[in-house]
């Protein structure tokens, strides 16, 4: 039954592909689009099969937890249609019945450390529990309509930049649809899929008021801004300031001093960041990104943590077998084994009053703990300095975090497929570099918006360098950056000096 609605829907959404003059892409055939659609539904398969057949463990893969996750919001609309349309538009759905009733019953709704930003897990888990009324709780019905929109926003991205690189139509669509880790992540069953879908379609209105001023425009933003918000914020926050800028530039003519006023505009905007908590009090983005890296850096490290009233205890990977559970006490009552070395805080609020137990007395065999989290040691873990929520501390740090964005995996840590891969990438971004270098156009770049692009690609890779110190996930959230990168080099290399130069180039990039 799966693979009959696989192919009805694959079916439907090409029929919209050929139908829908939006799905045109300038300057490519007319089956282009059609044949990008099925690689993208291949990419998404591939992505199901490894997690499926290789990584194994389900509760753990981001394209299953959610999905599972969904279904306890879906089955609410048998018997209680009113929640399920509640939750999945989230109104009126943040109360004790609803957390008894559905959101305890989910593993993922809740986050292991919670912050004060929005949770963007809820957003996926309501993707899925809408398209479970037409999958029928198939798992790759949904790859497909994840293809779809994830397909749609990239035309849209291929559409705004075009205009400007005509002459370098293969690569573009390189660039947007085939570069490998973005066709491979933002294919599957994830927020890259609605963040390409969301990011995509921005751009592609805000471009084109730029040229027609309808006013209607303003009200896709309005939604798209949303939806980044709701999916990925650091994405909305990295494209704010490149927004604010090419507006700027964008009412005035000529254009002049593009580089310095985005400069300006990045600087401004920075500033007015670091005095956000003057105005909304709780939200310090050096204090958000610092709790955030240390709150992956906790997980990745693996161990348990543990819960006691307001006490939290942290038991290394390598001591995980000295948690043991009462034998009387109850299904998850756990204590700490005698001679344990642990970590414990006075309070779960704050991760600051660190104290160390070299030895766990009889004490810790009467204190009654529950499971925070329980994981390995994460295998591509980096040595990263952790942040502290000071200026100088993120001055120190943002350097190696864009580099670490831009560079890492490095071809020696590159030890399994997931990171082969992207290590091949970044042999290949250095050599685009060099030949954007070596070709550079001594006059006609269009600074304008090499600097939008480079200015939302610096943002993105600084945030999460900054906050990610796990390289298998690092390369997977500065994806939306990449294309915007290789757009860049686009705009400013001399094609004409290039193809002189490199003939057999010809074939591929025009």
């Amino acid at each position: 039954m799966e693979i009959f609605l696989c192919i009805f829907y694959t079916l439907l959404f090409l029929l919209l592909i050929r139908r829908m003059k939006f799905f045109r892409l300038e300057g490519l055939g007319t089956w282009t689009p059609s044949i990008f659609f099925l690689l993208k539904i291949a990419a998404g398969l591939t992505l199901w099969a490894l997690y499926t057949f290789y990584y194994t463990d389900t509760s753990t893969a981001d394209i299953y937890k959610y999905f599972h996750d969904s279904k306890i919001m879906h089955d609410a609309l048998w018997s209680r249609p009113g929640d399920y349309f509640r939750m999945l538009f989230g109104i009126a759905n943040d109360t004790p019945e609803f957390d008894a009733l559905y959101y305890q019953q989910m593993n993922h709704w809740y986050r292991e450390f919670d912050s004060n930003l929005y949770n963007d897990s809820h957003t996926i888990i309501r993707f899925n529990a809408f398209v479970r009324l037409f999958s029928f709780g198939y798992f790759n019905v949904h790859t497909v309509f994840m293809c779809f929109l994830s397909f749609a926003g990239l035309c849209a991205l291929y559409k705004t930049f075009h205009p400007f690189l005509e002459e370098w139509k293969r690569a573009l669509a390189f660039s947007v649809f085939l570069f490998p880790s973005v066709l491979f992540w933002g294919s599957g069953v994830l927020k890259e899929g609605l963040l390409f879908f969301g990011l995509g379609f921005l751009l592609y209105h805000f471009f084109g008021w730029l040229r027609d001023r309808r006013a209607i425009r303003w009200l896709w933003m309005l939604g798209f801004l949303l939806l980044l918000f709701a999916t990925k914020f650091y994405i909305l926050v990295s494209v704010l300031p490149a927004l604010l800028a090419a507006l700027w530039i964008g009412l005035g003519k000529p254009a002049r001093f593009a580089p310095l006023k985005y400069l300006l505009v990045l600087a401004l905007y920075i500033t007015a960041g670091l005095f956000t908590d003057k105005i909304f009090p709780g939200y310090d983005p050096l204090e958000v990104l610092s709790i955030k890296q240390r709150d992956f850096l906790n997980l990745a490290r693996g161990g348990t943590y543990l819960l006691d009233d307001s006490t939290v205890a942290y038991v290394a990977p390598e001591h995980r077998d000295s948690v043991r559970m009462f034998p009387s006490g109850g299904y998850g009552v756990m204590y700490i084994q005698p001679g344990t070395p642990y970590y414990y805080w006075r309070s779960a609020d704050d991760f600051k009053d660190t104290i160390f137990v070299a030895h766990a007395d009889s004490h810790s065999t009467r204190r009654h703990y529950s499971i925070m989290s329980d994981y390995p040691r994460a295998g591509s873990l980096m040595d990263v300095e952790q942040l502290k929520p000071e200026l100088r501390s993120f001055l120190k740090n943002t350097p190696v975090a864009v580099w670490n964005s831009l560079a890492r995996p490095y071809p020696w840590e590159a030890r399994s497929l997931l990171l082969l891969m992207p290590a091949l990438e970044n042999i290949f971004l250095f050599l685009a570099f060099v030949l954007c270098l070596v070709f550079f156009k001594t006059r006609g770049v269009n600074w304008e918006l090499v600097c939008f692009c480079l200015v939302f690609a610096f943002l993105l890779f600084a945030i999460t360098g900054l906050t990610t110190p796990v390289i298998g996930a690092l390369v997977r959230y500065r994806i939306p950056g990449i294309p915007f990168l290789l757009i860049a080099m686009l705009l400013m290399c001399d094609r004409e000096k290039l193809l002189r130069r490199v003939p057999f180039l010809k074939r591929l990039i025009i």
